[in-house]
């Protein structure tokens, strides 16, 4: 059998407005009790992938928080567990802080692997991805590279600005563009890609010698002029949270059970933190439907469509629609808040009307007081 590693792609220019002010994307909360990054690290879990480095881009600290030693998902320490690997040669310089340089400044975590291929895979992409389907595709190909794709029916709305691959009759990428929109179906990268192990590491040389300023989706467009790299189509759920809007709109989507139910399966297990935190309260005024409530929650006022983080309190008489409201946040009694993304620990304290819409959600700070 085949020895796998891991690593996490965090390297991205993708920006939630006020949410990633302080953290990265990956630690953004999502549909309550999760954190973005808890998908890809479970999808390595289950597939079985025990040694994981996660490549940090900027804003260390809330990763460090929740991602702790690992043991959260189920990594077998003793085959390497998670690894943090982090660039701190260039964490205030963005053009070449990107995902290449810091495989070069933590080249240890590469060279002293015995293992046969590496699965890269980003933070932002949510899917529920088996990688042992990927890599068997890999191995039958005979290919060094294999990158992932969709085909996106929605391509006019959503994904725009990702990837889009040309693959030919045999399944090799051709070329390389951007999705501007302009077509409803394109086959869309994933971002996630088998590779040799031994193969990156001659890709690391060769982005180097090309441009300083290459990250891996560049140098992986070059290529495919040079070597045969192979195409995989999955075809499960995946959403690509590339803006506070797409944050949005695919977290009270999960509401939808025949959405979620393609997300939580019983043999694919979405792991976390756990928290010690009572069951949450429901008072005599509490009417909640269609919503996702986190534990230890007190509501005590009607919550419609919205998903609720751990500890938050609705009082008597508010009223929540359409909201996503982060652990410990408090909401006055006679409050309205409809499309509203409260961050952790704010304080709605008065009577208020705070209205947003589904394209443009208004957003309270952490921390903040209203």
């Amino acid at each position: 059998m085949a020895k796998v590693i891991g690593l996490v792609n965090l390297h991205s220019d993708i920006e939630f407005t006020g949410l990633t002010e302080r953290r990265p994307v990956a630690s953004v909360s999502f549909l309550g009790r999760y954190g973005i990054i808890d998908f890809v690290l479970s999808n390595m879990s289950n597939s079985k992938i025990d040694a994981i480095g996660v490549m940090i881009q900027k804003k260390p600290r809330s990763l460090f928080k929740h991602l702790g030693n690992g043991n959260s998902w189920n990594f077998n320490q003793k085959a390497g567990g998670v690894s943090l690997l982090y660039n701190e040669k260039y964490a205030n310089d963005p053009k070449y802080n990107h995902d290449i340089n810091n495989l070069v400044e933590n080249i240890h975590f590469l060279e002293t692997s015995n293992a046969d291929y590496v699965v890269i895979a980003p933070a932002h992409i949510v899917t529920t991805m088996d990688y042992n389907d990927v890599i068997t595709a890999h191995e039958k190909s005979g290919a060094t590279i294999t990158m992932t794709y969709r085909k996106a029916k929605d391509a006019d709305v959503a994904w725009v600005g990702c990837d889009v691959l040309e693959i030919d009759k045999d399944g090799l990428l051709t070329g390389k563009t951007i999705n501007k929109g302009t077509r409803k179906r394109q086959n869309i990268s994933l971002e996630t890609y088998v590779i040799n192990r031994k193969e990156l590491l001659e890709i690391m040389k060769k982005a180097h010698k090309i441009s300083a300023f290459y990250d891996l989706k560049d140098i992986l467009g070059y290529l495919c002029d040079e070597k045969q790299i192979h195409t995989y189509e999955y075809k499960g759920y995946a959403r690509c949270l590339d803006s506070t809007e797409a944050y949005f709109k695919y977290s009270l989507e999960m509401l939808d059970i025949d959405i979620s139910s393609r997300v939580f399966k019983s043999n694919w297990p979405i792991y976390t933190n756990t928290n010690d935190t009572p069951p949450t309260k429901y008072l005599a005024n509490a009417n909640v439907k269609k919503s996702f409530v986190a534990n230890g929650a007190v509501i005590d006022g009607t919550v419609e469509n919205s998903i609720l983080g751990r500890e938050v309190t609705i009082g008597k008489g508010a009223v929540i629609k359409n909201c996503v409201i982060f652990s410990g946040s408090k909401i006055a009694s006679g409050a309205v808040l409809e499309n509203v993304i409260i961050d952790k620990r704010a304080k709605v304290e008065k009577k208020l009307e705070l209205k947003g819409t589904e394209t443009s959600p208004l957003y309270i700070k952490e921390g903040d007081r209203v």
